[in-house]
């Protein structure tokens, strides 16, 4: 059986090489970015089961940046999508998880980056159940 075909996107090298690492690992097609534009044109080629979006996805630093939400709401809205993040706030979750006037929310799950590769898999999982 084919693996789904994964997104992921984060600024921080490091991590993402060791997630996606852990992806392939378990059998998945991996496709990575480290920023916004990296990310859009991914998703804008379709063929993607599930993106993995970094919150902060431009600056960790900045509190404001909210690059990988934005590019969830705005490309791609069939393709289910994960938050992950470093800094979970109450107000990010809501603005991730939150219906969208086209009726999808932006992402079916938020993951802060603490919780380790197996809430991150057990994210996934759900997000492909929820697709079929």
């Amino acid at each position: 059986m084919k693996k789904a075909i994964i997104l992921f996107a984060d600024n921080d090298e490091e991590f993402l090489a060791t997630r996606r690492n852990t992806l392939e690992q378990e059998g998945y097609q991996v496709l990575s970015a480290l920023n916004p534009d990296e990310a859009r044109n991914i998703l804008e080629q379709g063929n993607i089961d599930v993106a993995i979006l970094d919150l902060r996805l431009m600056n960790d630093n900045d509190e404001k940046d909210l690059s990988g939400l934005n590019l969830a709401k705005r490309v791609a809205p069939a393709i289910p999508k994960i938050i992950l993040t470093k800094f979970p706030t109450v107000e990010a979750v809501r603005e991730a998880l939150a219906p969208q006037l086209i009726g999808l929310p932006p992402a079916v799950d938020f993951i802060a980056k603490q919780e380790g590769p197996s809430a991150l898999l057990t994210a996934i999982q759900k997000a492909l159940i929820a697709q079929d």
